[in-house]
């Protein structure tokens, strides 16, 4: 991903041979002498961001990193203790590595990004480092996540120019939130995922940074050009919001920046329609609470007013079109599974939870 050849790859950047698959590397400075790991960092792992000191003078160093390769990006997690690092305009020169970062900053009390300008970074911020120019960072203890992207695939879409991109800061909301909780999730199930999960999750990921960074520049992105990325980052926005009652393609158009025609283009190449994947995701929800013991104590109406259903007739007409049996059955076949008798059938004619009975804006599948 450097332009550089014939000099060694940044472990921490460069997935090399090895890491070609969707590959799962791991460093830490764990069984390194106390006073070498700084050095050991800034050699051995971190070579293109050059840590200058440790902040945190009472403790021997501590930093642990991550990364996932993917086909043409990677996604990297670094935790350290306090430290200051910098990419010089003679490192700059001299690597000759000039990719975008996509920069997730997880947990942190207090940060400083110095590109182009002096940024507060808080945690929960995305900002875009460009590795072709000088940057300095200073943090306390902190765990980020970045999203290494080569120059070439950010060109083809915002062009040659990117000199405005260079810490560009990103709200958490819309696509940069999808996008912080894809790049997290992405590295949070690495050991559990296969080498072809994982290059897909990082592929997804560049597909969903790009679709972002042409929308903050064109106000609308085209979904045509990231089909994979906006399916990605719409699947991932209804799952974590299908309780919602309110949700609509509506809802999730605008949250992703896209039209409503747009989103549901996306959906059709996967022989998928957006309401109904919204329902379905609900109904998975309200089962999966009806087979947990620890929502035994609660009313079928009201596990469905949980999962986004106003209507609990509506509910039960659902859940029996798609599991064939009634909410009720699967309950109670849930417990004859693990074993427990416990509970009384529910009353048929049981209260619905909550004033507000409005049939959803969306219409049902």
């Amino acid at each position: 991903m450097s332009r550089g050849g014939g000099q060694e790859l940044d472990r921490a950047s460069h997935g090399g041979a090895e890491a070609a698959g969707g590959a799962f590397s791991q460093w830490t400075t764990d069984g390194i002498p106390a006073a070498e790991r700084l050095d050991y960092w800034r050699e051995d792992v971190l070579r293109r961001v050059e840590p200058r000191r440790a902040l945190d003078t009472d403790r021997p160093f501590q930093a642990s990193l991550r990364r996932i390769s993917g086909t043409v990006g990677e996604l990297v997690e670094h935790a350290s203790d306090g430290l200051t690092a910098e990419r010089t305009a003679a490192r700059c020169a001299r690597d000759d590595c000039d990719d975008i970062i996509i920069d997730l900053m997880l947990e942190c009390t207090s940060a400083c990004l110095e590109q182009q300008g002096s940024r507060r970074v808080r945690s929960g911020d995305i900002h875009v480092i460009d590795y072709a120019r000088p940057s300095e960072m200073v943090r306390s203890r902190h765990r980020a996540i970045a999203l290494i992207l080569p120059r070439a695939q950010v060109c083809a879409v915002l062009g040659s120019d990117l000199s405005a991109l260079a810490g560009r800061h990103f709200a958490g909301a819309g696509m940069a939130a999808v996008l912080g909780s894809h790049m997290r999730a992405s590295l949070d199930n690495a050991p559990m995922l296969s080498a072809t999960h994982r290059r897909l999750s990082v592929n997804a990921a560049v597909d969903m940074a790009l679709a972002m960074l042409q929308a903050e520049q064109c106000e609308a992105a085209v979904t045509e050009c990231f089909p994979q990325g906006f399916y990605a980052a719409a699947t991932r926005l209804i799952e974590a919001t299908c309780t919602d009652p309110s949700l609509t393609p509506d809802v999730v158009a605008a949250r992703l920046g896209c039209s409503r025609a747009a989103l549901y283009r996306t959906f059709a190449l996967h022989g998928e329609s957006v309401s109904a994947f919204i329902w379905s995701r609900r109904l998975d929800h309200a089962r999966r609470m009806l087979a947990s013991a620890a929502f035994s104590h609660l009313l079928i109406s009201q596990i469905a007013f949980r999962c986004g259903f106003l209507e609990h007739p509506t509910f039960n007409r659902m859940f029996k079109r798609r599991y064939g049996m009634t909410p009720r059955e699967a309950r109670h076949s849930s417990r004859r599974a693990h074993g427990d008798a416990a509970g009384e059938p529910e009353r048929p004619n049981e209260p619905r939870p909550g004033a507000d009975h409005r049939r959803s804006r969306e219409a049902q599948p």
